[in-house]
C-alpha cells in the first residue's frame, strides 16, 4: 500500500482572500497557495478553524494536476499553546532599582581633622611631660632613701662627697621636673585654646549636617515619588497585561476545526473525463524517465466557510440645516470579528443578505378548512378558538421554535478560555485514521463506531481540453466527507445566507471624525446589497467593533414640520422629512443627530430604500412658543316642557414664531386638537368654530395673535375636520409672528345629566 505523505497548515499562516460580512454572520475564503504533491496519496491539514465555524459550509476547490478522494472534518481540543503564541516578552525586565548608598555622606572637616590631630600631638606631649615629672618625684625619693641609708653606713666614709653627689642629683632632678611641669602648662594652655577651636568647628559641622540632612530628606522625598509613579506606571502596565492577556483569552479557542483533504496526485496526463471510458497505450503519454517518487506536482487550493460570531452593522451620522434645508449622512459600517481568527489584508466586502434558508424539507404551507361548531352552553369554551385556529397555533410554535434555532448559538464559555491543564484526562485516538470527537468542555465523548463497508469517494479526472493542468474538482463537504464530530449532528441543514438582525445594542458610540473617508463601491442585485470595502482591511477578535466610511450622502429639500398636540403639551416637536434620492439602501441602525451644527444626541434612523422617504423627530422647537390656556365655559338652559342643559367650551391655542423676521423662512406647523364625540343619542356635541363637517374640505381660520397692523401678515392656517373629531390646524407662520387658533363647539343633555368619559 503506498504511503500518505501529510502536510499541515495553521489557519493563522493562510493569507485571506475575501471577507463578506452579513449582518449575522460571515463568509471567508482563504488560499493554500502551490501545495506540493507527491505521486498516490496526499494529506493536506488544515488546523485552528474557529469554533464558530458552520462545519456544513466548509468547502475545498482548486486547481491542479490531483483528485480529491476525500474530505473529514474533526472538532478537535486546541493544541496550541497560549503561552507559546502569547509569549510574556515584556515580562518586566526591569533593572532593580537597588538602594543606591547615601550620596549625602558625611563630609570630613580639614580644619576639623587639623585641630583634632594637633590635640592628639598635645596629648602625647602632656603625658611625656607627666612621665618626666613622675620620674622627677621618683627620683627624689630615691635620693631620699639613699640619704637615710648613709646613716646607717659604719666604717670610715666621706661625707662631703655623698653630700655633693646628693646636692648635684637633687638639683638635676628638680630642674627636669620644672622644666617638665613648664612645658606642661604651656600645653595644657595650647590643648585649652585648641578644644575652644575644636568646639566651635563642630557647632558649623553640626549646622551644615542639619543642612545635610534636610537636603538629603527632600531628595530622598523626590525619590520616594519618583518610585511611587514607577511603581503606578508598573501597575498599569501589569493591569494594561491583564487586560490584554483577558481579552486574548476570551477569544482563545478551547476546540478547533481540523479539515483533512486527501488527493491523489497521478503522474498520467488526462486522457478522457468519463469514467467508463477506455484508452489505449498508445493514447497514455508516459511520465518523464525518472523515479516516482521525485516527481512532484502543485496545485493550488482555496478553502471557503460561513462563521458566527463575526457581522456588521449600520451606524450614522446625520447633520441637518434648517437655513439650506439640505441633511448630511455619513454611513458607517461597524465591523465586529469575534472569532478565534485574525483575517489579515483581506478583501472585506459588506453584505446586507436578508433571505433565510432553512432547508429543503421545509416547504410553503398549506393553508387548511378552519371549522367550527357550537359547543353548546356547558361546553368549555374560550374566545381564542374563534380568532386562531388549532392548526395556526401549532404552526406558529413551530415556527417560533425554528427561528429560535437558527440563532441559537452555544455559551462562549464553552468555546473560548484558556483552560488549566489536567493531567487525569487524556485523548486517545484510533488506528486507521478515525478520528475521536472530543467535547468541546473538558472530558472526551467515546469515539463513534467507524462506518460499515465504506465505499470509496473518488473524482474523474479533466478533459483532454486542458493541456497545462486538471481542474482539481471541487468536493463538497456534504456529499464527500466523513464526518468526525464531537457533538450529535444538527437537525437540518444551516443556513448559508444570513438573516438581518439589529444590533443596535451593540452600536459603539465613537465621535464624528473630521477626516475625510474613502467611500466604498456599492451594487445591488435582487434582494442582497453588496459594498466593497475599499483598500484591504486587518481583522482582529476584538469585542470592540471597528468603524468603517461606506458612503457619504447629501440631501436636498429637507421638508422640516412642527406638531403641536397643545392639549397634552404646550410645545412644537421638530421632525424631518428626507428622500433617499442616492441608490444606496440605508438600513436600520442607531444615528447621531446634529441640528445647525449642535450634536441633538442619538436617534434610530429606519430602513429606506433608494427613492423612498423617511422621518426623522428632532425633539422640540424651542422657537415657536406655545399658549394654551383653561377653556371658557358658558352654560344655559334650554326648552319648555322638557328642559335641557347647553354649554358652550371655547379652547384657544396661540403659536408665536420668535425667530427674527429678517431672512427667516416661514414654518410649517400641524396644530391637533379635539372634540368629544358622543357616544349617547341623549348627548349631542356640534362643532360651533370653525365650523364644518368630515366629508367637508378645509376652511381658511386663524387670527393674529397681537394687536397691530404689522401683525396682520401673520400667515395662513387651513383647518380639517377628521373622523374621531380630531381638528388639524395645517399653520404656515412667518418669523417674528403669532397667531391664534380658536376652537369651540357645544354639549347639549337633559338636565340632571352629567358627562363621563367612556
Amino acid at each position: 500500500m503506498d504511503s500518505l505523505h501529510e502536510q499541515q497548515f495553521h489557519i493563522r499562516d493562510l493569507p485571506t482572500r475575501t471577507v463578506t460580512l452579513f449582518p449575522t454572520r460571515a463568509q471567508v475564503v482563504r488560499d493554500i497557495k502551490e501545495v506540493a504533491l507527491k505521486p498516490g496519496a496526499n494529506e493536506i491539514a488544515v488546523v485552528g478553524l474557529s469554533p464558530t465555524v458552520d462545519e456544513e459550509s466548509i468547502k475545498v476547490e482548486g486547481i491542479g494536476s490531483a483528485i480529491i478522494t476525500d474530505i473529514t472534518i474533526e472538532l478537535l481540543p486546541n493544541r496550541d499553546i497560549f503561552e507559546e503564541i502569547y509569549p510574556d516578552s515584556d515580562s518586566d525586565s526591569e533593572e532593580d532599582e537597588s538602594e543606591e548608598d547615601d550620596e549625602f555622606t558625611r563630609k570630613t572637616n580639614d580644619e576639623l581633622k587639623a585641630v583634632r590631630d594637633s590635640l592628639q600631638t598635645l596629648y602625647d606631649k602632656r603625658d611625656r611631660e607627666d612621665e618626666i615629672i613622675e620620674s622627677a618625684i621618683n627620683r627624689q625619693g630615691f635620693l631620699e632613701s639613699y640619704g637615710r641609708s648613709l646613716e646607717k653606713k659604719k666604717g670610715n666614709f666621706n661625707i662631703d662627697d655623698s653630700l655633693e653627689m646628693y646636692r648635684k642629683e637633687r638639683d638635676k632632678t628638680f630642674e627636669d621636673k620644672m622644666s617638665a611641669t613648664i612645658r606642661k602648662r604651656e600645653i595644657a594652655a595650647e590643648i585649652d585654646k585648641l578644644q575652644l577651636e575644636e568646639a566651635r568647628l563642630l557647632k558649623l559641622e553640626a549646622k551644615e549636617q542639619a543642612k545635610i540632612n534636610k537636603t538629603k530628606a527632600k531628595v530622598q522625598r523626590a525619590k520616594d515619588k519618583v518610585r511611587a509613579q514607577k511603581l503606578r506606571r508598573r501597575a498599569k502596565k501589569e493591569k494594561e497585561k491583564a487586560r490584554i492577556r483577558k481579552e486574548r483569552e476570551q477569544f482563545w479557542p478551547k476546540s478547533c476545526y481540523t479539515i483533512r483533504v486527501t488527493l491523489d496526485a497521478t503522474s498520467l496526463s488526462p486522457s478522457s473525463s468519463r469514467r467508463s471510458s477506455v484508452a489505449s497505450a498508445a493514447d497514455v503519454k508516459l511520465a518523464p524517465e525518472k523515479p516516482m517518487e521525485d516527481t512532484i506536482t502543485y496545485c493550488d487550493l482555496s478553502l471557503s466557510y460561513v462563521t458566527t460570531s463575526a457581522f456588521w452593522s449600520p451606524s450614522y451620522d446625520l447633520a441637518l440645516s434648517t437655513t439650506t434645508n439640505s441633511a448630511i449622512l455619513c454611513f458607517d459600517a461597524q465591523l465586529t470579528n469575534m472569532t478565534s481568527e485574525t483575517w489579515t489584508n483581506a478583501k472585506v466586502i459588506l453584505s446586507t443578505s436578508q433571505a433565510s434558508f432553512s432547508g429543503l424539507h421545509d416547504e410553503s404551507p398549506r393553508l387548511l378548512p378552519w371549522r367550527i361548531k357550537l359547543g353548546g352552553r356547558t361546553a368549555h369554551f374560550t374566545s381564542d378558538q374563534a380568532i386562531y385556529s388549532r392548526e395556526e397555533r401549532t404552526q406558529k410554535e413551530i415556527w417560533n421554535a425554528a427561528q429560535n434555532n437558527s440563532q441559537q448559538q452555544k455559551p462562549r464559555a464553552e468555546l473560548f478560555g484558556v483552560s488549566k491543564p489536567q493531567p487525569h484526562r487524556q485523548f486517545y485516538t484510533q488506528g486507521g485514521g478515525e478520528g475521536v470527537a472530543f467535547a468541546l468542555l473538558g472530558e472526551a465523548s467515546p469515539p463513534p463506531p467507524p462506518p460499515s463497508n465504506p465505499a470509496p469517494l473518488a473524482c474523474s479526472m479533466g478533459g483532454p481540453g486542458l493541456a497545462k493542468g486538471l481542474n482539481l474538482r471541487s468536493a463538497n463537504m456534504s456529499a464527500m466527507s466523513k464526518r468526525r464530530r464531537s457533538g450529535n449532528p444538527p437537525d437540518g441543514a444551516v443556513s448559508e445566507s444570513m438573516e438581518y438582525e439589529d444590533h443596535d445594542a451593540q452600536t459603539v458610540l465613537e465621535p464624528t471624525p473630521e477626516v475625510s473617508f474613502q467611500d466604498s463601491s456599492f451594487e445591488e442585485t435582487g434582494l442582497t446589497a453588496t459594498y466593497d470595502l475599499p483598500n484591504p482591511k486587518t481583522l482582529r477578535p476584538s469585542s470592540i467593533a471597528s468603524k468603517q466610511r461606506v458612503a457619504r450622502i447629501t440631501f436636498t429639500n429637507v421638508v422640516f414640520a412642527r406638531t403641536v398636540v397643545a392639549k397634552y403639551k404646550p410645545a412644537a416637536y421638530l421632525k424631518a422629512k428626507l428622500r433617499n434620492t442616492s441608490k444606496l439602501t440605508l438600513l436600520k441602525g442607531p444615528t447621531g443627530l446634529t441640528l445647525d451644527g449642535t450634536f441633538m444626541g442619538r436617534s434610530t434612523l429606519p430602513r429606506c430604500s433608494a427613492g423612498d422617504t423617511f422621518k426623522i423627530p428632532l425633539g422640540v422647537d424651542p422657537a415657536i412658543k406655545v399658549a394654551y390656556p383653561k377653556p371658557e365655559v358658558k352654560r344655559s338652559t334650554t326648552g319648555v316642557f322638557t328642559k335641557g342643559d347647553n354649554s358652550v367650551y371655547t379652547r384657544a391655542i396661540t403659536l408665536v414664531n420668535t425667530r427674527a423676521a429678517q431672512g427667516a423662512k416661514p414654518v410649517e406647523v400641524l396644530v391637533l386638537d379635539q372634540v368629544p364625540v358622543s357616544e349617547d343619542e341623549k348627548l349631542r356635541v356640534e362643532l360651533l368654530h370653525p365650523r364644518m363637517s368630515v366629508s367637508g374640505g378645509g376652511m381658511s381660520t386663524g387670527v393674529p395673535g397681537k394687536d397691530g397692523k404689522e401683525e396682520a401678515n401673520w400667515g395662513k392656517a387651513v383647518s380639517f375636520l377628521k373622523k374621531g373629531g380630531e381638528v388639524n390646524w395645517e399653520v404656515v407662520l412667518n418669523a417674528g409672528r403669532s397667531v391664534k387658533l380658536t376652537l369651540e363647539y357645544t354639549i347639549e343633555m337633559p338636565s340632571g345629566e352629567k358627562v363621563v368619559e367612556c
